[in-house]
């Protein structure tokens, strides 16, 4: 098997351009942005080597080799630093006192590094053939391949036979003999597509190859591929409740480019511990019902993968480190299968004592596809039987796919005839304005009903719909949802909608709301918002101070006018102005509490030095929106600051 490299590093960016010149080597990599989370990958199977930059937050990378030597598991593991912030001799021969022979300053060549991890790990096999020696279970050996992004070949041996599993990139991708059917021809032939004389064929002349299937009639290329990941996919969860296996693990560095489309491996072990770990997951529960659940990093890698029904949904919802398992668990569902997905993909782990959750770091983080929605109230009038009675009389209505998405509940279409609808969908979106799109007019313009019919489609074309097709209706289904996309942008942005309405030529623009007043607050709040990304204070401050005028008792508008006020840089000399815009943002979340306004309160503290503070404001934020870039940014404006605190710290430890 590949030596394994655990890369820390919080650059993300060059962290991914160290491990993917490591893999083009045959080096498995793993890699940790902060210092607690390579300890804990460490002390789950320690590596053979670690890639150590020692400027960490969390635990300083000093501290976690110190750690590592205090035990006999880890006290010989390989380390080398790659540093850019201790330069110089004296912090070399210091290194060397913990046992590091190579300390490499940053920027470094690729050579060195490499020479470096050559004589550290010599020799350096990518394709050598290991055993694991013990028989586990399939589950055990699946997350191994999943977690490690592990690519070759997987020999699992079973008292009765020996079966062969590929994987790439973590993904299972080839299996044969399989746990029900022999093999993928036996499976066509159990569901009638294949004749018995074909699947000979097939299993002879055609030496097992899929695209002779197609070769000879049988199936569609599209049905192929669909057929292939049927097959997968049952035997795989087949797979989870066969009995323990002995592995031999054959590595082989994956092509630098390949980017199959496989199965969606997250979602199997979901569906394989429904099936077949109902034990498994009751002891889970008993076991650890008096730690704390919190999401671990894996969490936002993996989480959109997952289909959950709303239970689930408001289960993962409350995990947040505060709560023990005790007070998550329902007694009107078994979150037991679920439990044991997020704990085997470390998306979950337990503690002792309350601790924070994850966030998603500098994952740009766009939906969480198992996040419970708010429900708006709309009132409706009931005598409206469809959409076609939201536009003026004697108007033809504008029948799009957004329609019939929103009337279907944006459900993935399960029909044969998907790749038809997504064709029939691209051609009635051709030609359409942004408001045709979302079958609105602009005198009936609503903001609310925008949003249900832009999530609506989201929702519609999710990964699982992707799945299900390829070539051409795959292409038609990323335009779709580009069109789809850029409508939303220009129709929910104040300014686009203005330039777009004006060469649109609309006379009746409205936001459908009642009352001018409220229409004309929420134009100057919008407007207001976007001075405030210009940095145009004055001109925030006024379109906002309107806005709050309008509708005094509106928390949104409140916070974005004290925000323009304290970062007005004419009013850095008045204290009087500065406690005003702090009082006015403590009553504007008693008002209405926004993510917004808890990420703005988290600035002001922490640039009031009240830093312990500041952290709990930005988490409030992140934990209404955990896509809320202030409060990001703002924490890691906290994170920084506390490492400041710990330059110090390496002087001291070698003083």
């Amino acid at each position: 098997m590949a030596k394994r490299i655990l890369l820390t590093e919080g650059n993300q960016q060059l962290a991914v351009a160290i491990g993917e010149r490591l893999k083009q080597q045959g080096f498995d990599v793993e890699y940790a942005n902060d210092g607690i989370t390579a300890l804990r990958a460490i002390a789950a199977e320690p590596p053979d080597l670690l890639l150590l930059e020692l400027k960490l937050t969390g635990l300083h990378g000093i501290e976690l080799i110190q750690k590592l030597r205090q035990s006999p598991r880890t006290s010989k593991l390989p380390v080398i630093v790659l540093t850019g912030f201790y330069k110089g001799e004296k912090f070399q021969t210091a290194a060397k006192a913990l046992g590091i022979h190579h300390y490499l300053e940053k920027p470094l060549k690729v050579s060195s590094l490499m020479a470096a991890i050559q004589q550290t790990l010599s020799p350096a096999t990518s394709t050598t053939t290991v055993s694991t020696g013990e028989t586990r279970p399939f589950a055990q050996q699946l997350r191994t391949a999943f977690l490690k992004n592990f690519s070759g070949l997987l020999t699992l041996k079973y008292p009765d036979t020996v079966r062969l599993l590929t994987f790439i990139n973590g993904a299972p991708v080839a299996l044969r003999p399989g746990f029900e059917s022999r093999d993928f021809g036996d499976f066509l032939c159990n569901r009638g597509q294949i004749t018995l004389d074909e699947y000979n064929y097939f299993t002879t002349t055609a030496a097992y190859r899929h695209d002779s299937l197609v070769q000879i009639g049988c199936l569609q290329y599209s049905d192929l591929l669909q057929a292939e990941m049927d097959y997968l996919n049952q035997e795989l969860l087949c797979a989870f409740g066969s009995g323990p296996a002995l592995a031999n693990w054959k590595a082989i560095a994956a092509p630098e480019l390949l980017q199959l489309i496989t199965l969606n491996v997250p979602q199997l072990f979901y569906e394989g511990f429904h099936k077949h770990a109902r034990e498994t997951a009751t002891h889970l529960q008993q076991t650890f019902k008096d730690k704390f659940l919190l999401l671990d990093n894996n969490y936002y890698r993996h989480i959109n993968f997952l289909r959950l029904n709303e239970a689930e949904k408001n289960f993962v919802q409350r995990i947040n480190g505060r709560c023990k398992l005790s007070e998550l668990l329902n007694k009107d569902f078994d979150s037991g299968p679920l439990l044991l997905t997020l704990t085997s993909l470390n998306m979950a782990r337990f503690a002792a004592e309350p601790t924070p959750s994850a966030d998603p770091g500098n994952l740009p983080l766009r939906t969480l596809f198992n996040a419970i929605e708010e429900e708006i109230e709309v009132v409706v009038d009931e005598s409206l039987e469809s959409f076609a009675d939201l536009v003026d009389d004697g108007e033809e209505s504008t029948d799009t796919f957004v329609e019939r998405a929103t009337l279907a509940h944006a459900a993935p279409s399960q029909s044969d005839d998907l790749p038809l609808e997504v064709r029939l969908i691209a051609k009635s979106l051709e030609d359409k304005s942004h408001y045709e799109v979302f079958g609105m007019k602009p005198g009936k313009f609503s903001i609310e009903l925008l949003k249900e019919r832009y999530f609506a489609i989201t929702r519609k074309f999710g990964p699982e719909v992707l799945m299900q097709l390829g070539g051409e209706e795959a292409v038609l289904v990323e335009e779709i949802l580009s069109k789809v996309a850029t409508a939303y942008d220009t129709l929910t942005d104040v300014v686009k909608k203005e330039r777009y309405d004006e060469m649109f030529g609309a006379n009746n623009i409205g936001l459908g709301h009642k009352g001018d007043d409220h229409f004309q607050a929420q134009v100057q709040a919008e407007s207001g918002k976007v001075f405030l990304e210009m940095e145009e204070w004055d001109n925030a401050e006024k379109a906002l101070q309107e806005a709050v005028n309008a509708e005094p008792n509106n928390g949104d508008y409140m916070a974005s006018l004290a925000w323009s006020i304290y970062r007005n840089p004419k009013y850095s000399g008045s204290q009087a102005m500065l406690n005003k815009a702090k009082q006015m943002l403590n009553k504007s979340i008693t008002m209405e509490r926004t993510s917004q306004a808890f990420a703005y309160k988290g600035w002001m503290l922490l640039e009031a030095g009240q830093e312990s503070m500041a952290e709990a404001e930005f988490n409030k934020a992140l934990k209404l929106d955990a896509r809320q870039s202030m409060a990001r940014k703002g924490l890691r404006a906290f994170q920084e600051q506390q490492e400041q605190k710990k330059k110090g710290l390496f002087k001291r430890m070698f003083r």
